[in-house]
């Protein structure tokens, strides 16, 4: 990769920051051997380490790139936004600098991780080797992180594990599994080693951080070919699940404990979280934690819900970036019919208005009313507005054969769905002026919750952003990992125990040995996970990211991939142009 002075990349860092999540100072006229003497001057240089995650990960746009483009989701209202991410440019060409922030914010945290490790021998004042060993582990843990995400986006990349001082212009890629075992697996041992049991600060990480990293880190080796890894990390991960109390984490009695208000800056299950605030938190005091956007429907499509004065309100926002493919939706129901619970524990399905609305002749064919409703009709504040329906419900039956007499929206799923697993584009109207039309209710399905716990601000005016952090991962993600790793290690018994861990705090059907399959495993991800910076990861690691995977699950975005070229982000065009070395160094494609 392209290096640079890293003294002038530290002072311009500094001097570009309008803040940070971690205290932070500009050392104008200040060398970094001085700042690294003393611990005030190395933690000011371990903080330039964090300030990449809320820039440019975790509640940020990371969800794009690691949920979009999966089996599970598709652009909003089926559409052809985020067409990169999405659908995969939707057949055309890919954008090359599609990833570039993630390349670049990635590797400037790296050089920053470097020094931090490096220069950890001219602190001259550490007042014990606990916090000598705490603020090593730090940037040992984050290395791994940013190389983790690195590797999973790109492949192989380009491995470094020293300061950079001098520009070098040729670059070597190291393959992937060769950056597990010599920077991402070692630095999460280390950390894991050396990090405390409990931080004292807000978005520092602990020991239960490196090893739930380490035992999703070990696992996903297995992407490469080998088996090497996984008693690593299915011990890492009973370290943690047997150990909770030791590691200070605990597993919720109830499930949308993660996601509640009261739990969004401080929450139990998390192993890691990446702080916002209005004080500091990114490089934009006006726009923190974005991801409670990200799934909303457009509900506002419907006169009785406004947008405008409601955008502080949780469960009121509108027009997000995800749907949930039919494929989702599907997981959640059980073998007899009936839905996991995780369903309506992990959509909102409901919507009440929000003022006083009346039925209008364009609403009235446009939503296919039938002759029971007039125009002038009713819907008061406060009242049904919207509701989501699907087969598996109580009432279904009998609320589908009335649904076009109601005056608030009836939204059958089969109406936003065929049998196909594709988006239903168009709808067949019945009453007023009879015939195929744009589907009008494509514009309301279920959305995603998770990300709707609060903390609304709006810092200025028609500007609106979260405080709350965002969990970079949880135990509950860890029952999976040692569930996965127990399978592949031919103890399909074990694997369902873990399972059934959350299936019981769910009030879930339970299963046994005979039901744990790979796919099966990937589906209980995707009810506990979905939404949660997982899927694309998933699919990788188990060989399902392929078109012909796709193209079963997901069609409206199978469609689109390309074997051989889509499983890898294109290096940065800023990268390509800045080696001497450029042929041959590009991803497969591109």
């Amino acid at each position: 990769m392209k290096t640079r002075n890293v003294y002038i990349a530290i002072l311009a860092a500094w001097m570009g920051m309008s803040s940070c999540s971690l205290d932070e100072v500009n050392p104008s006229g200040v060398t970094v051997d001085k700042m690294a003497s003393t611990v005030a001057g190395y933690n000011k240089l371990l903080n330039s380490c964090y300030f990449d995650l809320p820039r440019y990960f975790y509640g940020r746009n990371l969800l794009l790139v690691t949920e979009g483009g999966t089996d599970i989701w598709t652009s909003d209202l089926n559409s052809n936004n985020n067409q990169n991410y999405m659908k995969y440019a939707s057949g055309g060409a890919m954008s090359i600098d599609m990833a570039k922030d993630y390349w670049n914010g990635a590797y400037d945290a790296i050089n920053y991780c470097n020094l931090v490790i490096e220069r950890v021998g001219q602190v001259q004042d550490f007042s014990s080797e606990a916090q000598k060993n705490d603020m090593l582990g730090q940037a040992h843990f984050l290395r791994a992180l940013y190389y983790f995400h690195l590797v999973e986006q790109f492949g192989p990349v380009v491995l470094t594990l020293s300061e950079t001082t001098t520009a070098a212009t040729e670059a070597t890629r190291t393959p992937a599994l060769e950056v597990y075992e010599k920077a991402i697996l070692p630095d999460l041992r280390f950390a894991a080693d050396n990090l405390p049991a409990v931080t004292a600060e807000q978005g520092r990480p602990s020991k239960k951080a490196a090893i739930g990293l380490l035992a999703k880190a070990c696992l996903q080796t297995k992407e490469y070919g080998t088996n090497d890894h996984l008693e690593e990390a299915l011990a890492n991960a009973k370290k943690l699940i047997e150990s909770q109390g030791s590691y200070n984490v605990q597993l919720y009695a109830n499930f949308i404990d993660n996601f509640n208000a009261a739990n969004n800056k401080n929450n139990k299950e998390a192993l890691y979280e990446t702080p916002y605030s209005q004080a500091y938190g990114s490089t934009n005091v006006f726009d923190h934690n974005t991801d409670f956007k990200k799934f909303y429907a457009t509900p506002t499509a419907f006169g009785a819900i406004l947008s405008a004065g409601f955008q502080l309100e949780v469960g009121r926002w509108t027009g997000g970036s995800f749907m949930p493919s039919k494929y989702l939706l599907d997981v959640f129901r059980n073998a007899d019919g009936s839905l996991d619970p995780r369903y309506h524990l992990s959509f909102q399905t409901s919507w009440t208005a929000n003022t006083n609305y009346k039925w209008t002749v364009d609403a009235i064919k446009q939503f296919d009313r039938s002759s029971n409703l007039t125009a002038g009709t009713p819907v008061a504040n406060g009242e049904l507005a919207i509701k989501i329906s699907r087969p598996g419900e109580p009432g279904y039956a009998v609320e589908a054969a009335t649904k076009l007499n109601q005056k608030y929206i009836w939204v059958d799923m089969k109406d936003l769905y065929g049998d196909d697993n594709r988006v239903k584009m168009k709808y067949n109207r019945v009453n007023v002026d009879p015939g195929e039309a744009d589907n009008p209710f494509l514009k309301f399905y279920p959305s995603l919750v998770k990300f709707n716990s609060g903390s609304l601000v709006s810092p200025k005016a028609n500007n609106y952003t979260s405080d709350a952090s965002a969990i970079v991962m949880r135990l509950g993600e860890v029952y999976l990992i040692a569930a996965e790793a127990e399978f592949y290690l031919n103890r399909a018994g074990n694997a369902a125990t873990y399972i059934n861990v959350l299936r019981d705090r769910v009030k879930a059907q339970r299963v046994n040995a005979g039901d744990i399959t790979l796919q099966f495993l990937l589906d209980e991800r995707a009810r506990e996970l979905c939404g949660e910076y997982t899927r694309w990861y998933d699919l990788k690691r188990t060989g399902k990211l392929t078109k012909a995977y796709l193209s079963e699950k997901n069609p409206d975005v199978g469609q689109y991939f390309v074997d051989g070229t889509h499983g890898l982000r294109p290096i940065p065009q800023g990268q390509m142009d800045a080696i001497s070395n450029p042929s041959g160094f590009q991803n497969s494609g591109y």
